[in-house]
């Protein structure tokens, strides 16, 4: 095939087949270029005498230079796909370093390309830019941010699409697994922490599986790739956790990487067509062809595997707490200061506090469904609180702010012995009504346990269990600042939980703790549990009764063992644990607790108490 042949096939005069070729062809017709190049690519036309007297002649060569880090063969067989099409063939290189880029591309242009695809890599992106540049070859920049320069695969938007499946299954607490060292990956897991900002989620990168499930409590993962979902599979199976019952399960990858195994639902990219734009695109340059390519638009397919359900805390029923909400400032004294004395404090405090809020965080530890009803201040001590509320994934919906009044405080001096007092400010906790509770009636819709105290008003905790009793929510009552109780309240309660000093402070009935409680059962109260400290509880019912040792743990600071205790009976009580075992996990939860300074601080979550009901043969 000869410069002839071409022009008598096209119908026009050799010089023009030879200024097309040559890219001298600025005062011919567009129509006469496109025709005259669709024949020469048709016919393999290599123009071998111009190309040793002309840099402009086109030899209908592309240069792909790639990263090599991870081969991405769909995107590779697009542009190859697309470039033989078009008639055109292609170089493929990989390289690692600039170095080897810049050998590459000086192999491209000893070949005569018309045009280079290069992969940005961060490193050494404007060397190779500035290496891309002297060449004057037109180029594109594969995936990076220079409008110039780059086309780019919107990673970014897939992650985001991924989280989006989960955040919309009522995940919150999301975690993105992916190489460091891949840009792309990097891209997916910024648009997966996107789509949990958006949505006031918690997006966490973690150093290993058991970080994000046990400690931070992660109930789903944006994974990265094929195999990053494998070894994500493999732990599940090896550690028991179903998915999707227990954790739910996506991951990013390209189409032809998508598999039936392991039965997990993946966001498929669609890469070979990222390929073939990307070669349309880089051909427009050389060609000079005057219409303009769209910007690209990724699109996703999402493969359904049924790995992604709603965590598990939304598929069981909610635990209400209703109770008070303040900050602790912890004294440590040698003893409690009598009349008229001043004695130092060791070391000072300030922690959240109040039995609401120990409560609630208690059982939002052990992985139930909680919200919780009360008030505090429009102050600093409210704003933070409310904060750690949702940090610990607490429903505050119906915690309410109290213009007027400041948030509570409570004053505790913490002996050398780990026991402690307590001077109580009650602040907006006094302001907790009737009407409060009635606002947040619907959240008894689909609850199962109901945790009362009674540092609120009594209007309030009377509303709290008309409302718990019309909606069968079982009721737990803690009878703590209070010197007499309502006898009328006492038929309604489920479980009464005094410690040992509010029991005899209640009751003046009998001498024994066993003649006491027995006096609240006679009132109707179903179980009575009264906790004795390092000796344990005394509890029992219509037709049980029992003494249970305390867990074996050497005390610190004893504050809100019985809030820790009361958190848990009610969190395993919701699994449909026996009591009598419900009773040991609330026991080492209670005795754990103790073990540290401050309430919240010392609440244990459910894989820690797992551990030491484990490690002390208490299951």
């Amino acid at each position: 095939m000869t410069i002839n042949d071409i022009a008598k096939l096209a119908g026009v005069s050799i010089s023009t087949v030879s200024k097309i070729i040559n890219g001298k062809d600025s005062g011919i017709k567009t129509e006469t270029r496109e025709h005259v190049l669709h024949i020469v690519k048709e016919y393999r036309y290599k123009p071998y005498n111009f190309i040793k007297h002309n840099t402009n002649a086109k030899t209908f060569l592309l240069g792909l230079l790639l990263s090599g880090s991870k081969k991405n063969n769909s995107f590779q067989y697009g542009f190859l796909t697309e470039a033989e099409k078009q008639g055109y063939q292609v170089q493929l290189c990989f390289s690692s370093s600039l170095e080897s880029r810049e050998k590459h591309i000086a192999a491209l242009c000893n070949n005569r390309v018309d045009a280079i695809v290069c992969e940005s890599v961060c490193e050494d992106r404007d060397a190779a830019l500035v290496v891309l540049k002297n060449t004057h070859i037109p180029f594109v920049l594969l995936n990076d941010e220079d409008p110039q320069f780059a086309l780019a695969y919107n990673y970014q938007n897939a992650g985001y699409a991924a989280a989006s499946k989960l955040v919309s299954a009522g995940h919150t607490h999301i975690c993105c697994l992916f190489d460091k060292s891949e840009k792309h990956e990097r891209e997916i897991a910024a648009g997966a922490e996107r789509c949990l900002f958006d949505n006031h989620g918690v997006y966490a990168e973690y150093t290993n599986l058991y970080e994000a499930l046990y400690i931070h409590g992660c109930s789903a993962f944006v994974c990265c790739g094929r195999e990053t979902v494998l070894n994500v599979y493999e732990y599940a199976v090896l550690h028991k956790f179903r998915i999707p019952q227990d954790i739910s399960v996506i991951y990013v990858d390209d189409k032809d990487n998508i598999g039936n195994f392991p039965p997990v639902s993946a966001l498929a990219l669609d890469l070979f067509d990222f390929g073939a734009y990307v070669c349309t695109a880089v051909i427009n340059k050389p060609e000079k062809q005057n219409t303009a390519i769209a910007p690209y638009v990724a699109s996703y397919t999402y493969n359904d595997r049924n790995s992604i359900d709603c965590p598990v805390r939304l598929r069981s029923k909610r635990i209400i707490v209703i109770g008070s909400i303040h900050t602790d400032v912890l004294l440590s004294v040698k003893e409690y200061p009598q009349i008229g004395e001043s004695i130092p404090a060791h070391n000072m405090s300030m922690l959240p506090g109040g039995k609401g809020i120990n409560q609630a965080v208690g059982a939002a530890k052990l992985g139930a469904k909680v919200s919780l009803i009360g008030n505090v201040g429009r102050d600093f001590d409210g704003n933070m609180l409310l904060n750690m509320l949702h940090e610990n994934g607490v429903d505050t919906s119906s915690v309410h702010i109290d213009t007027e009044s400041p948030t509570g405080k409570a004053y505790i001096h913490v002996q050398e012995d780990g026991e402690s007092g307590i001077v109580l400010y009650s602040g907006a906790n006094l302001s907790v009504a009737a009407a409060t509770i009635e606002q947040s009636e619907e959240l008894f819709s689909d609850a199962a346990f109901c945790l009362l105290q009674t540092e609120i008003p009594m209007c309030a905790v009377k509303k709290a269990v008309e409302i718990a009793r019309k909606n069968n929510v079982k009721i737990m009552l803690k009878p703590s600042a209070v010197e007499k109780i309502d006898e009328t309240l006492l038929p309604l309660v489920d479980y009464f939980i005094p410690n040992k000093k509010e029991l005899h402070q209640l009751c003046s009935y009998g001498q024994s703790i066993e003649e006491k409680a027995a006096w609240f059962l006679n009132k109707g109260v179903k179980t009575v549990i009264v906790t004795l400290g390092s000796e344990g509880c005394y509890v029992v019912g219509r037709d049980f009764e029992l003494h249970l040792a305390a867990a074996p743990f050497e005390p610190i600071d004893t504050t809100g063992a019985a809030d820790a205790f009361i958190s848990a009976l009610a969190v395993y009580l919701l699994k449909e644990i026996p009591l009598s075992q419900a009773l040991v996990y609330a026991s080492c939860a209670a005795g754990f607790s103790t073990t540290r300074t401050g309430v919240v601080p010392s609440l244990i979550d459910t894989a820690t108490l797992e551990y030491y009901m484990h490690k002390m043969n208490l299951k």
